[in-house]
C-alpha cells in the first residue's frame, strides 16, 4: 500500500475501522450537500500529487486536487460541499466510494496509485413519526437549558455561554459559546459546550447537533477545527489538528448538521468543541460556536 485514505484521527499502523456517516434530512435543502474531513497518506518514496473524488449513482461528486504530499507525510483536508444528492423521500442506507488518486506530476496526468475507500451513509428523518424526540434544546425560552462551557487551557482562555438572536435556526434564540485568549502570540483558543444526558432505553438513539462556527476577525483569527464527542470519545472531527499558521482549516459562518449515534440507557456527557488561533496583538481575538435545535431522538 503506497497511499491511504483515512476518516479518523487513528494513527497508522493501527487500522482505521469502517466509518459511517449519519444524516438527518429534516429541513435540509434539495439537493442536499455532503462534506467531510479526510486524511491522506503518502507512503511512496517520492512526493505525489493527490486528488480525491467519489462514486455512487445517486451522488454528484466534486474532484478536488489536494496538491503535493511529500514522501512519508500526510495531509488533512476539510471538503465542504464535496458531494450532493437529491433528498430521498424515505430513510435509506447506502454505500459511497471515495477515490484517492496519486499522480507524479502537477498537471494530474501521470497516475501512479489509486486507493478506494467505502463509506456507509445512513439517512434518517427525525420528523417522519417513527422517532421519539426525547430531548429538544431550542433555547427559545431565553435560557441556556443546562449547557455550560469548559476549556483545556484555563490559565489564559476565557469562555462563556449565553443565548443570542443574531444567527438562529428557530427564532428567537440560539446558544452561543464565546472563547478568547490572552496568551502570547500565536494564542490558542479552545473551548467546548457540554451537557450531561441519560439516553432512553431504545435500540436506536441519535443526537442531532446544529452548529455554526465562526471567529471574530477572519483576517487575524483562524479556525482550525470543530468536533463532537461523548464521554471523551471523539465522534466527529472537522478540520485538522491545531497549529499557529494563518490559515482556516474548515468552513466558517455556515450552519452544519452533525448526527451521531449514542448508546442506549446510558448517562453521558456530550461535548461540542472548537479550536482556533489568535494572531494579532492589536485586535482582540475570539471564536464562537452557535448551536440551535439540539435533539436526542430514539426508536426501537
Amino acid at each position: 500500500m503506497s497511499i491511504e485514505l483515512r476518516l479518523s484521527e487513528v494513527e497508522p499502523p493501527k487500522p482505521d475501522e469502517p466509518r459511517t456517516i449519519y444524516r438527518d434530512i429534516d429541513s435540509l435543502p434539495d439537493p442536499m450537500q455532503l462534506g467531510l474531513t479526510i486524511r491522506a497518506f503518502n507512503y511512496d518514496d517520492v512526493g505525489l500529487y493527490f486528488q480525491i473524488t467519489g462514486s455512487h449513482p445517486d451522488y454528484t461528486f466534486g474532484t478536488v486536487n489536494l496538491g503535493l504530499v511529500g514522501s512519508g507525510t500526510d495531509i488533512y483536508r476539510n471538503l465542504d460541499n464535496f458531494a450532493s444528492r437529491p433528498r430521498p423521500a424515505a430513510e435509506t442506507e447506502e454505500v459511497i466510494t471515495l477515490i484517492l488518486r496519486a499522480y507524479t506530476d502537477a498537471g494530474y496526468s501521470d497516475l501512479k496509485h489509486t486507493y478506494n475507500r467505502s463509506v456507509t451513509v445512513i439517512i434518517i428523518n427525525s420528523q417522519n413519526g417513527s422517532w421519539t424526540t426525547d430531548v429538544e434544546n431550542n433555547f427559545d425560552d431565553g435560557t441556556v437549558q443546562g449547557w455550560s462551557s469548559d476549556t483545556d487551557l484555563p490559565a489564559w482562555v476565557s469562555h462563556s455561554v449565553s443565548v443570542v438572536t443574531d444567527y438562529v435556526l428557530s427564532s428567537p434564540y440560539a446558544l452561543r459559546l464565546y472563547c478568547s485568549s490572552t496568551a502570547f502570540l500565536p494564542a490558542q483558543m479552545s473551548a467546548w459546550l457540554r451537557k450531561t444526558f441519560t439516553t432512553p432505553d431504545k435500540t436506536n438513539v441519535f443526537a442531532i447537533i446544529n452548529i455554526r462556527l465562526s471567529v471574530l476577525h477572519a483576517s487575524y483569527d483562524f479556525l482550525k477545527h470543530g468536533y463532537a464527542s461523548r464521554n471523551g470519545t471523539l465522534l466527529v472531527f472537522l478540520g485538522r489538528p491545531y497549529d499557529g499558521l494563518t490559515e482556516h482549516y474548515m468552513v466558517r459562518d455556515k450552519w452544519l448538521r452533525i448526527v451521531v449515534p449514542l448508546p442506549k440507557n446510558t448517562t453521558l456527557e456530550v461535548r461540542v468543541g472548537i479550536r482556533a488561533v489568535r494572531t494579532s496583538a492589536i485586535y482582540g481575538g475570539a471564536c464562537y460556536i452557535r448551536m440551535d435545535d439540539f435533539k436526542i431522538i430514539s426508536k426501537d
